[in-house]
């Protein structure tokens, strides 16, 4: 029931493109911070915000609300896989009612991808790392935000043209490989 999804790099090089310079970019834990960190390009003014990766998996999108906070006129975006925002998807509720304008990229890959990859290099087994997601972007649109589902690299500059021309806060769930 897996769908094949789109490579983190295409992902990244597609944020390179459209994401404005003076945007602050906040990234969660997970595999997808070390894609971002490999294949994003930071433009003009850009600011990355980042936990220093000690165990805080759900940094990103609590931290994309926190900026908004400091300072509610710069572009924003949040970066997170699907483990670190199930831990905190409630508070998209509290981005809705303040009208909080950001943008979230969600990375789904259906599992915690860096705890099965730690497993794999110890030579363990892959145990207990598999999630039972909703579909965010249905979820999104629920709580009354702007959501939006890319199972295809093709259909990416579509999906965050419009997820960034939104005002509120807007996500775009990308299925990956």
């Amino acid at each position: 029931d897996r769908m094949m999804g789109v490579g983190s790099s295409a992902l990244f090089n597609t944020m390179s493109r459209l994401v404005p310079d003076g945007a602050v970019l906040t990234v969660d834990v997970g595999n997808h911070a070390y894609s971002f960190g490999r294949y994003f390009e930071c433009g003009e003014r850009q600011s990355v915000l980042m936990s220093g990766y000690l165990g805080s998996i759900g940094f990103g999108f609590p931290a994309a609300m926190g900026a908004w906070a400091a300072d509610p006129t710069r572009p924003l975006f949040a970066v997170t896989g699907d483990g670190g925002f199930g831990q905190y998807l409630a508070e998209l509720t509290t981005a809705v009612k303040h009208d909080m304008d950001l943008t979230h990229v969600l990375l789904n890959n259906s599992s915690l991808g860096k705890i099965s990859k730690e497993q794999r290099a110890g030579r363990f087994e892959v145990w207990q790392t598999d999630l039972h997601n909703p579909n965010f972007s249905e979820y999104a649109r629920l709580c009354g935000a702007h959501g939006v589902r890319v199972t295809d690299a093709d259909d990416l500059d579509a999906a965050l043209v419009d997820a960034m021309a939104h005002r509120g806060p807007s996500l775009v769930e990308v299925i990956t490989d």
